[in-house]
C-alpha cells in the first residue's frame, strides 16, 4: 500500500498548510490520495467507490487548533497523528469506503511530511491489521492512548 502511494507522491502534487510548525495534508490531496488508492486495489467486477460522505473531518480543524499541545514537538507530532489517524477508523469516516486504507496512508503522509517514518511494511501492515480493525469497530476515546502508544513503538 505504501509503495503505490510513494507512486502516487511522485507523480501528484500535494498540498498541505503549516500551522504551528506542523504540516496537514490539505482535504483535497486526500480525497485524490483515497481516489487513488481505490482505484489500485478494485477487484474484477467491483464496484468502486470513490469520493467522500463527508469532507469535514478532512480539515482536521480541532486537531490542528484546540488540541492540546504538548512541549516537546515529538509528542505534539505523536498526539495529532493518533487523533488523525482515529477520524477514518471510528470518529469521522469520510469516505464510502477504503477508511482504513486511506487513513493510515494519511497517517503515514503526515509523519513522512513531519520528519518521521513508520517502521511499517507492507508485511508488517498486514500484522497490525487486527489492532486497527478493532479500533475501527470502537467508537470510545480509549483508542487515542493505544494509538499513541502503538505510534511510539512503529515509528523512527
Amino acid at each position: 500500500m505504501l509503495r503505490h502511494a510513494k507512486l502516487w507522491l511522485e507523480k501528484d502534487e500535494f498540498e498541505y498548510v503549516e500551522i504551528n510548525g506542523i504540516k496537514y495534508p490539505t482535504a483535497k490531496t486526500i480525497i485524490n490520495l483515497h481516489d487513488f488508492l481505490v482505484q489500485c486495489f478494485v477487484k474484477e467486477d467491483e464496484e468502486v467507490h470513490e469520493g467522500t460522505m463527508s469532507d469535514a473531518n478532512l480539515s482536521f480543524h480541532g486537531i490542528k487548533y484546540y488540541e492540546t499541545d504538548k512541549k516537546v514537538k515529538r509528542d505534539n507530532i505523536i498526539f495529532k497523528a493518533a487523533h488523525i489517524f482515529n477520524q477514518f477508523l471510528e470518529a469521522g469516516r469520510p469516505f464510502v469506503d477504503g477508511n482504513k486504507r486511506t487513513g493510515f496512508v494519511t497517517l503515514w503522509l503526515f509523519l513522512m511530511m513531519n520528519g518521521f517514518e513508520l517502521k511499517l511494511s507492507m508485511f508488517s501492515y498486514n500484522k497490525h491489521l487486527k489492532k486497527i480493525n478493532k479500533w475501527a469497530d470502537l467508537t470510545d476515546s480509549d483508542n487515542i492512548k493505544e494509538i499513541i502508544g502503538w505510534l511510539k513503538e512503529n515509528i523512527k
